[in-house]
């Protein structure tokens, strides 16, 4: 049976197999070719081929674009055709007419093609992690405060995370085909909902597999961070952290702790009325200068009682620290092998309805 099923779908299994390989050898070979890159935690930046030392980036860039695209591409290119063929064909009928039982006839192929195309995402995921962050003769763990591995798309193209994606994408694909039994429309409903999933998952479940810390500002501190003013350099140790994290929300609290909706609009309006004299209606600098800063103070407070005044008493960050990344990862991955597997116990389902 898993010669015969080799046979039949070796193309499939080639093409699930080699695409993720050859993207992996190619991106590691680009990136080592042109010396490493630094680890920095994002996508954006430098992008292009006309600059040498563009070229990494933009490679590695590229691929994990390709890389979070591929879990849906399997899904509707190899999960659905798989099974769609031989339903519309009707060839499933002399398999299912043979001493082997369904449950084989399922079970073999979700082995022979499904797994391998798994696990070589799961190696490229792996491959892309080790290209963007240890390639460099300077990697370390961290390098600004500004993004994280944990945000989107690094979080699910680094990693083996991405071996997760794709088994939900293949169980769902399959069981679309099995339930419609017809490929466009298998195809078409497994895009949709495969790429759902993949958008619900860094927007609404990541930020709960573990309790976010939070850091909370005054009015006055929020409102310095907005217009500027001088550090404070003699804050706790243990105050100040250097090392990247992933905000997943931003309020004004009340007292209470509870978020409160601010028309910041309706503040700025107040603190910025039109009477601001430009720097040639005073004799000197000094002079412009102290108006200037006089009257940043003046609009701060008038922004900040205008905030205080809607039911706001401080400023909340809540924040995942990017150490949490492998966790997350095996979170995340053990989560998304149990739809997988759910999906599998319901494309058995259907395929007990399947009549010869």
């Amino acid at each position: 049976m898993i010669w015969v099923t080799w046979r039949q779908f070796r193309a499939t299994i080639l093409f699930g197999v080699l695409t993720p390989l050859l993207l992996a050898t190619m991106t590691i070979a680009i990136t080592k070719l042109a010396g490493g890159v630094a680890p920095v935690t994002g996508i954006r930046g430098c992008f292009g081929f006309q600059e040498d030392y563009c070229t990494a980036q933009t490679a590695q860039t590229m691929a994990i674009l390709l890389t979070i695209a591929l879990p849906v591409v399997f899904g509707a290119f190899v999960g659905v055709t798989v099974f769609s063929r031989d339903l519309e064909r009707r060839s499933h009928v002399l398999g299912l007419t043979q001493s082997v039982s369904r449950r084989r006839w399922y079970g073999v192929r979700v082995l022979v093609v499904f797994v391998p195309t798994v696990l070589a995402m799961a190696i490229l995921g792996c491959a892309l992690y080790w290209a963007k962050y240890r390639t460099s003769p300077g990697s370390f763990t961290f390098m600004s405060t500004g993004e994280s591995r944990l945000d989107f798309p690094t979080f699910g193209a680094t990693g083996f995370v991405a071996g997760g994606y794709t088994a939900v994408g293949l169980m769902l694909g399959a069981a679309c085909a099995l339930a419609m039994r017809n490929t466009i429309a298998a195809m078409v409903t497994t895009v949709v909902v495969s790429t759902a999933f993949l958008a619900l998952l860094p927007t609404q479940i990541r930020e709960h597999y573990a309790t976010p810390m939070v850091e909370t500002q005054t009015l006055e501190q929020k409102m310095n961070d907005m217009y500027g003013g001088t550090p404070d350099y003699y804050r706790p140790l243990d105050s100040i952290s250097i090392y990247p994290r992933w905000n997943v929300s931003a309020d004004y609290v009340d007292r209470n702790g509870d978020a409160v909706e601010i028309d910041l609009q309706q503040c700025a309006w107040r603190a910025w009325p039109d009477d601001y004299r430009d720097m040639s209606e005073f004799e000197t600098v000094a002079e412009y200068e102290e108006y200037s800063d006089r009257r940043m103070a003046d609009n701060a407070r008038i922004e900040i009682d205008c905030i205080r005044g809607q039911g706001a008493e401080a400023f909340e960050t809540k924040y995942h620290e990017d150490r949490l990344f492998w966790r997350f990862q095996a979170i995340e991955t053990a989560l998304t092998l149990v739809i997988a597997a759910l999906l599998g116990g319901l494309s058995l389902l259907l395929v007990r309805r399947l009549r010869p």
